[in-house]
């Protein structure tokens, strides 16, 4: 009301522990192979261990298990789960209802998610699931997941508006009863994953 007094608050603040964890890439080559051939070799040879250490560190943000390794993302205790709609002993199946599930789960700060993020394989079956048509599971519907562009024109890679990045560092290797071999998909609001270099190649 007009006059009354304005309670006062402080701000509160957290941390961020940026712990060092060392990669490295060791190659060695022979006299011969330096001193015969062209420079771009050694050129080659950069380039492959660039290569080699950047995809051994996008592992390891994503299932690193810590100490040593860099602690992955999704072994964060933070991080928010959701259980496909269809579960089983063996493994779960992503549903449609899915998808707007897990954008709900987003913090209320997160007005849109940046990526999804899946294996090529999981993105394939996705794309290729479709509803039943006649008969039950005779699956000849229309297609669930896919967003057909009008005019023909090459389909986005994307879900339900969102980009799919599509990679083989997801890991294949997950397991529920006897299903050894699953996988999972992330959802996120990525420009928040803060990643800090030092001593780069």
């Amino acid at each position: 009301g007009e006059g009354s007094p304005i309670t006062e608050s402080q701000p509160t603040t957290g941390n961020l522990d940026l712990q060092a964890k060392k990669l490295g890439v060791f190659v060695k080559l022979n006299n011969e192979l330096l001193r015969f051939t062209s420079p771009s070799a050694e050129g080659l040879v950069r380039y492959d261990m660039a290569r080699a250490a950047a995809l051994k560190a996008d592992a390891a943000m994503l299932d690193g298990t810590g100490g040593l390794q860099i602690k992955g993302l999704i072994t964060y205790s933070g991080i928010t789960t959701h259980t496909a709609s269809v579960t089983g002993a063996n493994g779960d199946t992503f549903q449609p209802a899915d998808v707007a599930t897990m954008e709900a789960k987003l913090p209320d700060a997160v007005d849109a998610p940046t990526a999804w993020l899946m294996r090529k394989q999981m993105f394939a079956a996705l794309m290729n699931r479709r509803a039943d048509a006649v008969t039950a599971a005779d699956g000849k519907g229309s297609f669930l997941f896919r967003n057909m562009p009008a005019g023909g024109s090459t389909p986005q890679q994307e879900l339900f508006g969102t980009r799919a990045v599509r990679t083989a560092q997801v890991a294949a290797n997950r397991a529920k009863g006897s299903g050894t071999d699953l996988s999972y998909i992330l959802l996120g609001y990525f420009p928040d994953w803060i990643v800090a270099r030092l001593g780069v190649m």
